[in-house]
């Protein structure tokens, strides 16, 4: 039995490593962005915090004011807001979606444009039971939690692709 399941991770493994499958790792970052600065609309916001940590993971040194030799990072109009997605017959809201919004750009150290200010945007429905009306504000502080983590991986993804172009 023992043998019949080490048989079974290994056919398992091999099939992943066949398909291309490997963990995420960090972003790899350019050159050019080994010195970075972060600054946001909100110096105190969570998502200012989290970028930095991601970077400072990703092998950047995240330096604490802009300068000469600092890439620069900016996080403009940053908001996270419920928005009514449905009301039901008692004019009691039945569904709601988290919408975070980031509007983001890079400029490098040199004080070139590397990435002109973009939005990134992501969603998330959740519904709204009366009933269980005890529960909905900790389910709707995972669902922010959920997008903060969602909204960093995006931001990092942009980041890393900045200054990899041809």
């Amino acid at each position: 039995m023992n043998f019949f399941r080490i048989m079974v991770v290994a056919v398992f493994a091999a099939g992943l490593s066949a398909c291309g499958f490997q963990l995420r790792g960090e972003a790899q970052l350019s050159s050019v962005l080994k010195r970075v600065h972060v600054s946001a609309s909100d110096p105190f916001s969570p998502l200012a915090r989290d970028v930095e940590a991601a970077l400072a993971r990703s092998g950047a040194v995240v330096e604490s004011a802009p300068g000469q030799g600092i890439a620069e990072i900016t996080l403009g109009s940053v908001s996270l807001a419920p928005v009514v997605r449905s009301v039901g017959a008692n004019a009691t809201v039945n569904e709601f979606a988290m919408v975070y919004h980031v509007e983001l750009s890079i400029q490098g150290a040199d004080g070139k444009t590397l990435l002109a200010p973009q939005v990134i945007e992501h969603s998330r429905d959740y519904t709204f039971d009366q009933t269980q009306a005890i529960g909905s504000n900790a389910e709707q502080d995972e669902v922010k939690k959920g997008m903060q983590r969602d909204m960093v991986q995006a931001i990092m993804f942009k980041i890393a692709s900045v200054g990899h172009e041809p």
